[in-house]
């Protein structure tokens, strides 16, 4: 087998992908090269060698022409780093986006002195923050999902990343937990559906409806959590929701009117992407 160098590559590539801006073709080849060779904009900038074949030049052309039809690079390699590890996906699973990953690191570093014995993952999709979750904080993790083929995904991804979460088929309006949580934590669905114009069409195309959204009223699953949770949350115990930012008055007032100790947290765009309830 012989080796190409990175920047070479690059241009290769450059050549290949087609129907995007040049700045959005810069962004694909380096997701690319991040996902199918582990090679950072730093391996480029160095231009370091990687192994090179036929068969590895056919894979890239094949890979190319599906992404230059739109179809997510996450989808074409059934691949996603999240918080430094390694997660299958495909197109019945949420892609894992930078703000969930801001959700879990601040999780983490607020939790972790804690003595939290139980986390539940609501809506659970790849399993990512479930996982992430239960190897950096010491507890016991559940993650429920109303999709069957999401939860095969999520215990899948669970082994392989080495984590220990109980993957759990269920609707949250449907489970009866025969245990209290001390943290909960959920990116639910919280677009309308009367809205799905709205969405980039490769959201529509390529990713889960029933992850994205209600049939009416956007924050629909951030009631039933916290409806959810006075029943079934120990005291002292925490809600951490990612949201996006255009509910977040709608929000604002539910949790206002319902006399809930909250605080609204803003991501590194600086828009208001996290709620967290103290129970």
């Amino acid at each position: 087998m012989s080796k190409i160098s990175l920047k070479k590559l690059y241009i290769k590539l450059f050549d290949l992908v087609e129907n995007y801006s040049k700045q959005e073709a810069i962004n694909i080849i380096q997701k690319y090269l991040y996902l199918k060779f582990n090679a950072s904009n730093t391996d480029l900038l160095i231009d370091k060698f990687i192994s090179w074949s036929k068969s590895i030049e056919k894979e890239i052309v094949f890979d190319l022409n599906k992404i230059s039809q739109g179809i997510p690079i996450q989808h074409v390699l059934n691949k996603e780093f999240f918080y430094n590890n390694l997660f299958y996906v495909n197109q019945d699973v949420l892609i894992p986006r930078p703000e969930t990953e801001e959700l879990v690191d601040m999780i983490i570093k607020n939790e972790s002195a804690n003595k939290i014995k139980t986390i539940l993952d609501v809506g659970s999709g790849s399993g990512c923050i479930a996982i992430t979750l239960d190897n950096n904080i010491k507890s016991k993790v559940i993650g429920i999902d109303v999709s069957e083929k999401a939860i095969i995904i999520a215990k899948n991804n669970n082994i392989n990343v080495g984590a220990n979460v109980i993957f759990i088929e269920k609707k949250i309006e449907e489970y009866k937990p025969d245990i209290k949580f001390d943290l909960i934590v959920s990116n639910p669905p919280y677009i309308p559906i009367k809205d799905i114009d709205c969405v980039d069409d490769n959201v529509k195309k390529f990713e889960p409806k029933l992850a994205f959204f209600v049939y009416d009223d956007p924050i629909y699953f951030y009631k039933e959590i916290i409806k959810f949770s006075k029943k079934h949350m120990n005291n002292n115990g925490k809600i951490y929701f990612e949201i996006n930012d255009k509910y977040y008055s709608d929000l604002f007032k539910y949790v206002s009117d319902a006399n809930l100790s909250y605080s609204f947290v803003k991501d590194l765009n600086r828009k208001f992407r996290f709620l967290i309830i103290n129970c």
